[in-house]
């Protein structure tokens, strides 16, 4: 593959959506600006006004294309719904439905079922949280995300069966493959990062049938702007920027890549690598600018395990396949070995993926956002993007020196300096979490789950315990044994303190304080189910707390975690907080996916809120 060199693009259609892609960036850095959308449509109609009235400067093509762009602004500004809020992403039921009856049916273990459950709706709920931690310290957390892997394997299957069965008339199986890829999209709700890649396969295809090739630029800007222009709340969101920064690396810095090191080569092994690290150089600034921190060893473990995952993912969707056409009075004698392939290809990837985790993470966090490492990272990217425009670019030095540039920059990042970080641990189940900060265990909620008080592997055991519910007793009673723990605190109510000093127990009573308020001198954490019965008591802990704190950059941490049967929604709580009387000294979290990133950054440094 030769290096890109066209980076605006080719066609009419293209400058057109650039204008849409331009207009909503700053709608969306001014979207909580008064007036902002006013100002930019007044702002628009004054460059059409001046666009139409001055004489030409330019040739015909570029004052066609800045007429395209201003119009399109324009088209942008009036039409497209820029006030939409962000709504959660629900799994079609019927598709879930028949997902878990499909896997029911299979010899599957009830882990390999949650795990395959992850593969095929690109959900990371679906997996267990301690996979799910260790799969994102690993940097494969994107194979359990509907994203433009899953999408491209699966359209591509169809493909190649399509082909086969209609190999004269093979814009039948093009048609089949987009209209069973979007029926894929819409059971999934429309995620960004698989919507993307839906947008791009379409665009190809579509222009493939005509006989027309529509270049990468092209792709991404068109792409781009149907989503700011029907989903604007996902534009420029992380998922957004994560998954169009890694095709950008493809589409611009892999071909430089190819074109610095072995040219003439084809080697799956090069093309797998340079892959790998092209859209790891390119996620780099975003993983580190939100999340403040980076998968080192994430290179290696994509560059082996997404193959792998390229192989299992066909052979799953055909295990489901297979499975769903068989007869109902067949399928408990052939479901074994319909599922033998998947199985075998899954036990693989699990072996490899739990050998790789276990030594080769390389998984480092940082306190505070690395700016430096940032702008590097871009100025590399700016780099390998604009090699292919330099006259110089055939010189055998430079080559050398720009391919050297990303392995030396991922070394130095390795070992950036940084400060030093409190180990920190969270662990959610139904109706429970735990908190471990430095040595001392925060338990909520009830404790119908071991692994909740026990430790994980890499941390020593809690020289401090403190909890909330009856039901952990027996588990606390049997660490406090194991390992001589005398500091355990049990936060209740006056009548709960009576089955304490009836059996004498080893605990001291809190019955003053909520579990967590004491945390640290400079943050307060409260978890809150929406029980109706403790509101009162909810509502004066925290106004107590207001009072009682003297530090000036003392926080609060309100928890959200409302189970699915209550009748009132956790974010109402949020919305009307200055209603219920909670100041905005507290800030409020919901215990969903990915919950613990936010609660991460605001306990670890609680500056940021």
């Amino acid at each position: 593959m030769k290096p890109e060199i066209y980076l605006l693009p080719r066609s009419d259609f293209g400058w057109f959506c650039l204008g849409i892609c331009g207009t909503a960036f700053f709608q969306k850095l001014g979207c909580r600006i008064p007036g902002f959308h006013s100002l930019l449509i007044l702002f628009s109609l004054g460059l059409l006004i001046f666009n139409s009235i001055l004489p030409r400067k330019t040739s015909h093509i570029v004052e066609k294309r800045i007429y395209l762009c201003i119009l399109s602004s324009l088209v942008f500004l009036f039409f497209a719904n820029v006030q939409a809020s962000p709504r959660p992403r629900t799994i079609n039921p019927l598709f879930r439905s028949y997902l878990e009856t499909q896997i029911k049916k299979s010899p599957l273990s009830k882990f390999e079922s949650r795990i395959i459950m992850g593969f095929v709706t690109g959900s990371t709920k679906e997996i267990p949280p301690s996979f799910k931690e260790m799969a994102k310290e690993s940097g494969i957390l994107h194979l359990f995300a509907a994203s433009g892997l899953h999408l491209g394997i699966f359209i591509g299957s169809l493909q190649f069966f399509g082909n086969l069965c209609f190999s004269k008339q093979k814009w039948i199986s093009l048609l089949l493959s987009l209209g069973i890829g979007f029926l894929y999209l819409a059971a999934l709700d429309f995620p960004v990062s698989f919507l993307r890649a839906y947008l791009f396969v379409f665009l190809s295809l579509t222009a493939s049938l005509f006989y027309r090739k529509i270049g990468p630029t092209d792709l991404l800007v068109i792409s781009s702007a149907c989503i700011a222009f029907f989903l604007f709340y996902d534009f420029l969101s992380i998922g957004f920027l994560l998954s169009f920064g890694a095709v950008f690396g493809i589409f611009f810095i892999k071909p430089s890549f190819d074109f610095c090191f072995l040219p003439k080569s084809k080697s799956l092994f090069k093309e797998n690598l340079h892959l790998t690290l092209a859209c790891s150089l390119c996620s780099f600034p975003i993983l580190v600018f939100y999340f403040r921190s980076f998968s080192f060893g994430g290179i290696g473990i994509n560059f082996l395990l997404v193959p792998i995952a390229g192989i299992l993912l066909p052979i799953l969707y055909l295990s489901l396949f297979l499975q769903s056409i068989v007869p109902t009075f067949l399928v408990e004698s052939l479901s074994s070995w319909i599922w033998v392939p998947t199985s075998f290809a899954l036990s693989i990837f699990l072996k490899l993926f739990s050998a790789l985790a276990t030594y080769g993470r390389g998984y480092q966090t940082w306190a505070v956002v690395p700016k430096g490492l940032c702008l590097i990272s871009i100025f590399i990217i700016l780099c390998f993007t604009f090699y292919p425009k330099l006259r110089i670019r055939n010189w055998a030095i430079l080559k050398t020196s720009l391919y050297l540039l990303p392995c030396l920059f991922f070394g130095f990042s390795f070992f950036f300096p940084r400060e030093k970080i409190p180990s920190f641990e969270t662990k959610l189940a139904k109706g429970n979490l735990s908190i471990r900060l430095e040595d001392h265990l925060y338990i909520f909620g009830t404790c119908y789950s071991k692994k909740l008080i026990e430790s994980s592997s890499g941390f020593p055991p809690p020289k401090k315990i403190s909890f909330e519910s009856e039901s952990c007793l027996s588990g606390i009673l049997s660490q406090m044994s194991k390992h001589q723990i005398t500091d355990v605190f049990w936060h209740g109510t006056n009548q709960d303190m009576e089955w304490i000093q009836k059996f004498q127990l080893p605990i001291r009573p809190k019955e003053k304080e909520i579990l967590g308020s004491d945390m640290n001198p400079l943050f307060s954490i409260i978890r809150f189910d929406g029980n109706p019965k403790t509101i009162q008591r909810f509502l004066k802990q925290t106004r107590e707390a207001d009072k009682s704190q003297t530090n000036q950059g003392w926080k609060g941490i309100l928890l959200l975690d409302f189970p699915p049967w209550k009748k009132k929604e956790a974010k109402e709580w949020i919305q009307y907080q200055k209603l219920l009387g909670i100041s905005t000294a507290w800030k409020m979290i919901l215990v969903e996916d990915h919950f613990e990133i936010p609660l991460r950054h605001h306990l670890q440094y609680p500056d940021l809120l």
